[in-house]
């Protein structure tokens, strides 16, 4: 299968494209998103996984075993130069509208000539909260 060429014009482009995939469980997508080059992931109590083969493996295993639910991100904080970009974020994962549970990741991205694409996502264990309370 040949990888799907994707035209992100912005990190912030790249974000939206990166939380689609994950809450469709779209493996094609997430697989083009990421550089071909020295990237890495860290999941949620997992270590380090460097490569686009590994990270893309490890996404697909995510993906094709999740039990499906829905992805809120918000921003905290931005930070870019001309050809990189750093988005601290909460992700909320959603089951039938009750957050089940919180992460906060880094996300970086970097431009290739016109194109932003994924080199790292590093996501923290799971967040404990009380109801009602908001992380900061």
């Amino acid at each position: 299968m040949a990888k799907r060429a994707l035209h992100i014009q912005s990190p912030d482009e790249a974000e939206i494209v990166f939380y689609e995939a994950f809450t469709r469980g779209d493996v094609a997508v997430m697989s083009a998103l990421w550089s071909e080059g020295d990237v890495v992931c860290v999941h949620p109590g997992s270590g380090v996984i460097s490569g686009h083969n590994a990270v893309v493996r490890s996404w697909r295993h995510i993906l094709e075993n999740s039990r499906g639910g829905d992805i809120q991100y918000t921003v905290m904080k931005k930070m870019q130069t001309d050809d990189l970009a750093v988005h601290v974020v909460t992700e909320e994962v959603m089951v039938n509208a009750v957050t089940v549970a919180v992460v906060i990741a880094t996300n970086t991205y970097q431009r290739f000539a016109q194109n932003w694409l994924m080199v790292e996502h590093h996501a923290s264990i799971v967040q404990q909260r009380r109801e009602g309370e908001t992380l900061q």
